[in-house]
């Protein structure tokens, strides 16, 4: 039997907002939503890799939703083919099913822990929890002043835009991109990590027969076209599928038009391996005298707050990471993975099922 495949996407994310996930509007209406709910360390990633991988080895499609933190450490797992998700439902915007019982249930894998021992430790324990909750306060504010510099910086590109420039660009596009169904789904496309800025943009969009890159400075309406055509597109029937902005979660960085298989990209600083047959869009064309502020802004104070505030808040997801996997290796310690296995086991018959 072939190996299904597996892709990897960002459902939640810090953003200027604080932390926010898709994971309630991706989960609602599935047949069936595992939440799996216990402290850190007490083996949910371990149980969605595991799982995500036998399933993958059956030949099923896997879709493994990435934590926002650590982007090696899967949050969920999605199987297209069972309508089927497995969560991790404590975050720091706590997950619960939408209609518990038969749809959705609520697995504990804290009863695998062993309650005396976490007693014995109950001092570093609290220490740790409380440093991670002090420092997601801190990184919230810091993406919060991060956040109002970065609409300055927008603010200064916008005052150079033609809109009936725009307009036509939009016009363009539409004509040149057309089928049935409507259907939505809402990821990110990128999250502010311990590891910096990580995104999938490339690997998500390697499928597409066709790229449309809008290249340009924050505020040259790049995310601006791509909601407008997502808009017009959907009213046509077209399925979307939506790739929010890790740090600003009311910005697109993506939109990928399912029925065409054509996906719609605003550059930004990510890194992309541009192919024959991608169609680079340079937003430049619908500035009017920008080229005389463009170094200015480069070189602006509020540009290199951000960049130093963006630093910071690397800095201080690094350090909640670090204060997780103490608290990780205290909990696990007192785990019964076998126990665990043989869930995970269950779980498996009970997906098929």
């Amino acid at each position: 039997m072939a190996k299904g495949k597996i892709s990897y996407v960002f459902t939640s994310s810090y953003t200027k907002t604080g932390f926010y996930t898709f994971i309630p509007e991706l989960i609602a209406g599935l047949r069936q939503v595992f939440i799996l709910k216990g402290p850190a360390g007490s083996g949910k990633s371990t149980l969605i890799r595991l799982l995500g991988e036998t399933m993958s080895e059956q030949g099923y499609e896997i879709e493994f939703w990435v934590s926002a933190i650590e982007p090696l450490t899967p949050d969920g797992l999605y199987i297209a083919q069972l309508d089927t998700a497995i969560i991790n439902g404590s975050l720091p915007i706590p997950i619960d099913p939408h209609y518990p019982g038969g749809m959705g249930e609520i697995i504990n894998l804290g009863e695998f822990i062993d309650k005396t021992s976490i007693q014995i430790n109950r001092e570093r324990i609290e220490k740790l929890i409380g440093e991670v909750a002090s420092k997601g306060k801190k990184t919230y504010t810091l993406l919060k002043q991060a956040g109002i510099i970065r609409q300055d910086i927008k603010k200064i590109t916008a005052r150079h835009l033609n809109m009936e420039k725009i307009e036509g660009m939009v016009k363009n596009l539409v004509g040149e991109i057309l089928a049935d169904q409507p259907r939505e789904k809402h990821y990110f496309a990128s999250a502010l990590t311990a590891e910096g800025m990580v995104n999938y943009i490339d690997d998500i969009s390697a499928a597409c027969l066709k790229r449309y890159i809008f290249k340009g400075p924050a505020g040259s309406a790049k995310s601006t076209i791509i909601r407008e055509l997502a808009s017009v597109f959907s009213d046509k029937g077209f399925i979307i599928k939506y790739y929010h902005s890790g740090f600003d979660p009311e910005s697109l960085d993506m939109i990928i038009i399912c029925n065409l298989e054509i996906a719609l990209i605003d550059s930004g600083n990510i890194q992309l391996s541009v192919r024959p047959w991608d169609v680079v869009i340079d937003m430049t064309t619908v500035l009017e005298d920008y080229e005389a502020e463009k170094a200015s802004i480069l070189k602006s104070e509020s540009y290199r707050n951000f960049e130093t505030l963006i630093l910071e808040v690397q800095a201080e997801l690094n350090s909640i990471r670090n204060d997780l996997k103490s608290l990780k290796k205290v909990y696990s310690s007192f785990t019964d993975f076998e126990k665990l296995d043989e869930k995970r086991r269950e779980l498996r018959m009970e997906i098929m099922r």
